[in-house]
């Protein structure tokens, strides 16, 4: 069996981004996926059965990735408020930085693609220490109840719409501009 070069899967997810920011999921085709890598449409098979194949195993890259990087100085020991407030700067950061991959998101989890059961299983280890922040805040009564789980949608819905409104204009991501956003959502969630 032949070893499956890493270089090149990056590759393939790089034009696969970029293509959903052009054509949509739903235009999206191994071959124009083959053509926009360079490689022949067979090569893109080695790696993936299917763009079905594909599409999951990015959907994956991309949430260990965003939920590696959200959590970075984050501690479960931190003030409730101080945690959010990482988790916060770190992913309107990271999707400012990335915002293809939110592209990705947004559409992947519209999409027939987003199995509800495969999609909760991968996503709860990885966003985890946020809902354990989350439950320790409604606990301690700094947070509102939220037996419907509106926190998270809330905050990352915050973040897409700010990335899609800045996303060309990152220097508008100044510690101000961090701080009163943040604002509006710690007084939105707050008990």
């Amino acid at each position: 069996m032949r070893l499956k070069d890493e270089q090149k899967i990056d590759i393939f997810f790089t034009s696969t981004l970029s293509l959903v920011g052009k054509v949509g999921l739903a235009g999206l085709t191994m071959p124009l996926i083959a053509k926009q890598s360079g490689v022949a449409t067979g090569t893109l098979y080695i790696y993936f059965k299917n763009k079905d194949d594909l599409i999951l195993a990015l959907y994956k890259k991309v949430k260990n990735r965003f939920g590696a990087t959200i959590f970075i100085g984050f501690s479960p020991e931190l003030p409730v408020e101080e945690g959010l407030r990482v988790v916060w700067e770190n992913s309107l950061r990271y999707v400012v930085s990335n915002f293809p991959e939110q592209v990705f998101l947004q559409q992947f989890m519209a999409s027939p693609y987003k199995r509800e059961d495969q999609a909760v299983a991968f996503a709860r280890p990885v966003m985890a220490p946020l809902a354990q922040l989350l439950e320790r805040g409604q606990r301690e009564g700094l947070l509102k109840a939220d037996e419907e789980l509106l926190v998270p949608s809330l905050l990352f819905g915050f973040v897409q719409q700010i990335a899609a409104r800045i996303h060309h204009t990152p220097a508008q991501l100044s510690k101000a501009f961090m701080d009163s956003s943040f604002r509006f959502l710690w007084d939105a969630v707050r008990a």
